[in-house]
């Protein structure tokens, strides 16, 4: 099988946006799990368990909203790049350039 650069940067950056989301899921869960106390049973039995708190993997930040909605369209530039649907032939040979981009601002949607 035959691999051009562009290929291998797209790959990359394919895998440094899911690498980003198992960290992200990985602080979540240490967030969530309840810290064990050294207290003794008495104080255990009368505190209330407390509710789990709502995490949302979702940026609340617009700033974040923005840049990956730009890493969007991004994505689909470097696809129409790829596809020849785009008629400038100089960008075409470097589709994965906005590709690889949007890739990883997309990421910038999720915290």
């Amino acid at each position: 099988m035959h691999s051009d650069t562009g290929l291998v940067v797209v790959i990359v950056a394919g895998l440094i946006f899911y690498l980003r989301l198992i960290i992200i899921q990985q602080q979540r869960i240490r967030r969530a799990t309840p810290q064990p106390q050294t207290s003794d049973k008495k104080r255990k039995k009368s505190q209330k368990q407390a509710s789990a708190p709502r995490y949302s993997i979702l940026s609340q930040d617009k700033r974040d909203w923005v840049i990956a909605g730009a890493g969007i369209m991004l994505i689909v530039i470097g696809i129409l790049l790829n596809g020849k649907l785009i008629p400038f032939s100089l960008a075409q040979s470097y589709w994965w350039i906005p590709l690889a981009i949007g890739i990883i601002a997309f990421s910038w949607g999720f915290k």
